[in-house]
């Protein structure tokens, strides 16, 4: 499907989101949104892991290697309840959001370059979403292929994951049955749910990217208007520009704003997780040789140096929001000009940036140093099983 125009393309793009989220009954913004059978059934599957993480800690102890598999699966249930919360707990800030962004795309559907350029974002953020997507599927994939193709090669019961429900005994069949339906129920609430979580963080953070092409356009366009004004005493063109500015400036201000507070407790909790699932995971693949270790590995490793990646894009676009503004032709303003180009140059260099609980950027190079050292908490647990 081919698109002309920006906004349709935002909209199509957000028609995909919201029929992800209704898989997990999160589906917020459909008008006078109300929690539904199918978001209660996903929390009340996340809960019930969540308490089964206990139960297998008691099952399986003091086998380590079980163990560990069990805490790398703990740690993306974590990561799955913190975004159940947030999207119930903010739904008016994702709304918001929402309608932030469609009204941006709305504003520049009729202007040729600001709309290409709008076009040309949508569509790479189009493609990240199916990366992400496929990613997930692949991952979801073999982990419930696994159980089939073991029984059927091996004749061995194996679940989807090392969490067991309470009080349940998977050696016995019908309670093997009953954790693995709950299992394959929560994959596929996790692949939907994860896949609109994702995308939203995508959508939400590289739009950004947006705000920031078309302010150095209407910087561009300003600088225009400044040589043709050298020898005119008219500046209302030029004031009008700067007022365009100032305005859109304030709102990228906002944005971001609002993107670091709602988005505090999310980053905190992925990349604390990130340590359970991979020093987990690891494990699982050097002791145990699990597949679905690897599986799990892979996807967690991705999801990091996504969310890593994204902090990095952020900061990138306010850097060359603040070159703009230096790079202009502000010495041809008259001395109100001045005055108010002056006070945005000052804020966009003290812009916003993502942080993980306001302790460390979040960019590639946090992502290297965490990777770090989850490769050295995973070898010293090596060490100790030996």
């Amino acid at each position: 499907m081919t698109f002309t125009l920006s906004h349709d393309l935002y909209v199509y793009n957000l028609h995909l989101i919201r029929w992800f989220a209704s898989f997990v009954g999160l589906d917020i913004m459909a008008p006078n949104y109300k929690p539904n059978i199918l978001t209660f059934l996903a929390f009340f599957g996340l809960s019930i892991s969540l308490i089964g993480e206990v139960y297998t800690v008691w099952y399986f102890w003091p086998i380590l290697d079980k163990l560990m598999e069990s805490a790398a699966i703990f740690g993306v249930f974590i990561q799955g309840l913190a975004k159940f919360y947030i999207a119930l707990r903010y739904r008016k800030f994702f709304e918001a959001m929402y309608n932030r962004l469609d009204l941006f795309h709305y504003e520049y559907r009729n202007h040729e370059k600001n709309n290409a350029t709008l076009l040309l974002l949508m569509n790479r953020i189009c493609l990240l979403r199916k990366l992400i997507t496929s990613q997930f599927s692949i991952s979801i994939l073999t982990l419930m292929v696994t159980p089939v193709a073991q029984y059927i090669l091996k004749g061995e019961r194996f679940l989807v994951y090392t969490i067991i429900l309470p009080f349940t005994d998977p050696e016995i069949t019908s309670h093997y049955l009953l954790n693995l339906v709950v299992q394959y129920y929560l994959l596929i609430v996790g692949l939907a749910g994860f896949s609109a979580a994702e995308s939203v963080l995508i959508l939400f953070v590289t739009s950004v990217a947006g705000y920031a092409d078309v302010l150095k356009n209407k910087i561009n366009e300003m600088n225009t208007l400044l040589l043709d004004a050298q020898n005119s005493r008219d500046r209302t063109s030029v004031k009008l520009k700067l007022r365009e500015i100032v305005l859109l400036h304030q709102r990228v201000l906002e944005y971001e704003d609002d993107l670091d507070k709602r988005y505090y407790l999310n980053n905190w909790v992925q990349v604390a997780s990130s340590i359970f699932n991979l020093t987990g995971a690891l494990f699982g693949c050097y002791v145990s040789n699990s597949f679905t270790m690897y599986a799990l590995a892979i996807t967690i490793v991705i999801q990091l140096f996504e969310l890593c990646l994204l902090g990095t894009i952020l900061s990138i676009k306010n850097e060359e929001i603040e070159h703009a503004f230096y790079d202009s032709l502000w010495y041809l303003m008259d001395h109100s000009e001045k005055k108010d180009f002056l006070i945005m140059f000052h804020k966009c260099q003290h812009a916003k940036e993502m942080t993980v609980a306001s302790m460390a950027p979040l960019n590639i190079v946090l992502f290297i140093a965490i990777m770090q050292k989850i490769y050295a908490l995973a070898m010293m647990m090596m060490r100790f099983s030996e």
